[in-house]
This record gives structure tokens, sequence and C-alpha cells, in this order.
């Protein structure tokens, strides 16, 4: 691989970083396209396998360290090693960074073995996307890099985000950048395949409208953001006294603040993990002795608490003794519910190595080792607004979040994700997450409220709209006064990405069609 080549795909991995958020801008959703136009541009024409994997590293390294250089600082933070050794390790992620690529590269060298790589063909250029769009959704990902997601910056006319999902938008946008490559290798285009992406972006604004005018329902919130540092987190959680009643003191006093305008709150919220302390509730919950704290919080507002936490297994020891859990209070001090965290980070929160995990966690104490919740729980706040819990990264997991809806007979009104970003530092993290997270209202039809320790904390609308945010690394609340609409759920609630293979095979019938047609003649 010459010099330049190598430079090129540095370049095209960090231009597709620039599609999420970033330190230029929110996001720039052109970049994606063009970064995957010169990588698969540059692949096509290599038939030597051990070159294709060293380009797609090479591609994944600018991704990886121009958007995910915040693992670096993770790494010095909750590992204490010094920052040059967290870059070195931080450029070992590459190798996953994308993981459907290495499919898609095994595909690549045996079709240019076979020389049936090259584009000159409409037909060609819509199987491949299907491929690639197929690959990408079913390669199980640490963190989302869909080429779709970057759409999301025009969320409010999304139209067919609640039918397909993000895969519909990386389906055309693979079918754009297939289309692009044919052009470059026969000066020609697909009328039909640039009449389909053309139609697909005018008919998502005109498709976009306003649903929720009626059966409004109120309710006031309250989300509290802590800023608890990392340091004084962990040194809370040991049991010392002085941190613990810092931590738990600063809570209460943002809960109790006076509030303005007569705003009376219905709902208060602390986000992941935000009470050092573990919880064990009884068989029944109403029986449980709440801590003081929640108490006084609720006896103060006579409002419903939801606060992220600890829940024993009663059997305490190092592993999985304990859940990561989220507590409703009601305004009667009596637990009312609990949800427990079914997605465990790996690395984080878990290891990848099934059984031999629990032989492995006394040499690795900087891992949770939380044990994995078994339940979906609906909570039943003040005026009997229903909602679901997700905390932290399960909120990126679309199929987890079908599951989760569709597995409950009640509605739903509302999502809330309870998240811990302080790991990351002041880098694009707590931004990253955000942008993804927004996917979720505008699949799933839904509000969601995004509680976080160290930020960003607002709420996402239905439309992937976002209210006000708090300020990175700054202890405040923020009250909102909501306005809930009734919700059904949508087409990818019921079906997933069922629906994007009826245009797969509505395209593949045309191509073949019109082939077959252009034969007989």
């Amino acid at each position: 691989m010459s010099l330049k080549t190598f430079f090129l795909l540095i370049f095209a991995g960090s231009l597709y970083a620039f599609g999420f958020p970033n330190i230029i801008s929110s996001s720039l959703l052109i970049t994606p396209i063009i970064s995957l136009t010169l990588f698969f541009g540059i692949l096509f024409k290599e038939h030597r396998f051990k070159r294709l994997v060293l380009m797609t590293l090479v591609f994944s390294l600018g991704f990886n360290l121009t958007g995910y250089y915040w693992i670096a600082n993770t790494i010095q933070e909750f590992g204490g090693i010094p920052y040059p050794l967290a870059i070195l390790i931080n450029a070992l992620f590459s190798l996953i960074v994308m993981p459907y690529l290495w499919p898609v590269v095994t595909m690549i060298y045996f079709l240019n073995k076979k020389r049936a790589l090259i584009i000159n063909s409409g037909l060609k250029t819509f199987s491949l996307a299907i491929i690639f769009t197929l690959f990408e959704y079913y390669t199980p990902q640490q963190f989302d890099s869909f080429l779709g997601n970057p759409w999301i910056v025009f969320s409010k006319y999304l139209s067919f985000a609640s039918i397909g999902g993000v895969s519909i938008y990386s389906f055309f946008s693979f079918l754009l950048i297939f289309e692009i490559l044919g052009f470059f290798e026969t000066k020609k285009i697909s009328k039909f395949n640039f009449s389909l992406v053309l139609g697909f972006i005018i008919l998502n604004p005109i498709l976009a409208k306003d649903k929720y005018s009626e059966g409004l329902k109120d309710f006031n919130i309250r989300v509290v953001q802590g800023n608890i540092s990392n340091f004084l987190k962990v040194e809370s959680e040991t049991g010392a006294l002085a941190t613990s009643s810092q931590v738990i003191n600063r809570y209460k006093e943002l809960s109790t603040r006076p509030y303005n305008d007569a705003f009376q709150v219905d709902l208060i919220i602390w986000p992941e993990t935000a009470y050092p302390f573990s919880i064990t509730p009884e068989d029944k919950l109403q029986d449980t002795l709440i801590p003081l704290a929640f108490n006084e919080v609720v006896q103060f507002t006579k409002a419903d608490l939801l606060v992220g936490g600890y829940e024993s297994k009663h059997n305490r020891n190092l592993y999985m003794s304990d859940y990561n859990t989220a507590f409703h209070i009601t305004k009667d001090s009596k637990i009312a519910n609990t949800y427990n965290k079914k997605v465990l980070i790996p690395f984080g929160e878990t290891l990848p190595f099934g059984n031999f995990n629990k032989n492995l966690s006394p040499y690795f104490s900087n891992i949770s080792f939380f044990a994995k919740g078994e339940k979906f729980t609906v909570f039943n706040f003040n005026k009997n607004v229903n909602a679901i819990a997700t905390i932290c990264y399960e909120i990126l997991k679309p199929d987890y979040i079908r599951e989760y809806l569709n597995s409950i007979d009640s509605k739903v009104d509302l999502m809330i994700n309870l998240t811990n970003d302080s790991w990351y530092g002041k880098t694009m993290e707590p931004y990253q997450h955000l942008f993804l997270s927004k996917w979720r209202a505008i699949e799933f039809d839904i509000p969601i409220i995004r509680s976080t320790n160290t930020g960003v904390t607002s709420v996402i609308y239905r439309n992937g709209t976002e209210s006000a945010r708090t300020q990175l690394y700054k202890a405040q609340n923020l009250d909102l006064k909501l306005k809930l609409a009734p919700r059904r759920a949508t087409l990818y609630q019921r079906y997933g990405i069922s629906l994007i293979y009826l245009i797969f095979i509505f395209g593949l019938t045309f191509h073949y069609l019109r082939l077959k047609l252009k034969h007989e003649k």
C-alpha cells in the first residue's frame, strides 16, 4: 500500500466520523457518504486479501481516532494508566469499531477473485446496497455507527423512521454510494435506482406532519443533574461518610429547590447510579424501608421520584452481587417498582466470556460485574403516566427497545433513560450518545427523558427535536412542562426492518424483469 493510499484511507475514515457530533459541528450529513465512496472505490480495485484487511484497518483507525478518541480518556480515567498507552489501547478498538466491514471485506475478496465486482448495472448496485445494509444491521456492534445515523439532523422530516428505522436510511445511502461508483465505472446511472433515492428524499418531508393535537396530558418533570465527579462517586460508594453525605446532600438540595412560575412537579428524576449505596427491596416492594434522603425529597415536593441506584441480590460477594437499577419512590414514601438493567456493557459492567467471567472477576477489579435484569418494567407515575426505563447504552439498541415495548400490555407515554457519561471526560461522547438516542424517539414515536450525571440532560420529543439542555459538568435542574399525547405502536415497533424487505423484493423484481425484457428483445 502506497503512502498516498494510506493517507487517503485515514482521511476517508475521519470523514465518516464527521457525520456524528464532532469538534466542528453536530453532524456533517454528507461526509459518511463521501467517506464510503472513497473507501469502497479503493477496495473494489484490490484483489489481495491481506491488502484488503490492511486497508480496512487503516480506514477504521481514521474513524476510530477521530470519532472515538474519547475512549483513551476513559481508559486513562478508569484504568489509571498513562495517556500515551491509553491512546495505543484506543487504537486497538479499530479492530471492532465497524465490525460489519469484516464480512464485507471477505465478500469483496471473493467477488474480486471471480471478477464479479465490476459495477455495470442497476441490479448490481441495488443488490450491493441490500447486502451491505443487512451486514450493517445484523453484525453486533459495541457502539452504533450506522451509515443512516447522520440523517437524524433532519429528524422532523424523517417520515420513514417509524416504518424501517435507521436501516432504511442506511439502505438508500448505500444505494447512492454504489450508483456513484457505478457512474465512475461506466459513465452511466440506473434511472430506476436514482429515482428511488430521489423519491425517498422528497417523500420524507412531504409525509411529515404533526399528528398530535388532541388528548394532550400535562406532566411536569424535574431532572436533576448532580455533576458528581468520578473520584467523588467511587469514594462515596465505598461507604466513606464525608463523600457519601456530600453526594446525597447535593441531590437532595437540587431536588428541593424552589420552583418558578407556580410550577408543581409530578416527577423528579436522578440519573444512573446516583444513590451510592445498595438498596434491598423485599418480596413486597411497598414494605421496603426506603433511605431517609428519598423520604425527605418526596415529602417536601409531593412528587414521585425515579432514582438510579443499586439493588442487592442478597448474596454479598464481588461477582454479580448487585443490579444496576431504577427505583420508583412514590410520593407516600414507598418503593412502587424497580427496573434492573438487562443490556450490560462489555468490559465495563461484564466480560463477554460467559461462565468464565466468575473466574476472571477477581483479576478485573475495575469492572462492575452487575447481575443481568430479568424483567421488563412499566412505571406508573402521578397523573396515571406510564413510562419505561432504559439505563445508559440500552437506548442505543433498537431491537431491545422493540422487545421491551412489545412485551408489555400497558400503553406507554414516555421513555426515561438514566445515564452516567462522566467517565468520558469533556469530550464529544455525551453529545454522540444523545445524537444516537434521538433515533429511538422517531422510530417508536415516543418522547425520551434523558437524565445524566454530568450532562447532556434534556428531553427528546417524538419528532426527534429537543428541549432546552443542561450544560456539561454543571450541577443544575431541568424543569419542564411536558404535553404527552396518546401513542400507538409504530410499524417499526411491530415488524422491525421486515418492511424494508418489501423494497428489496420490489427493486430486485423490477431489475430482473427489465433485464429479462432486454434479453428477449
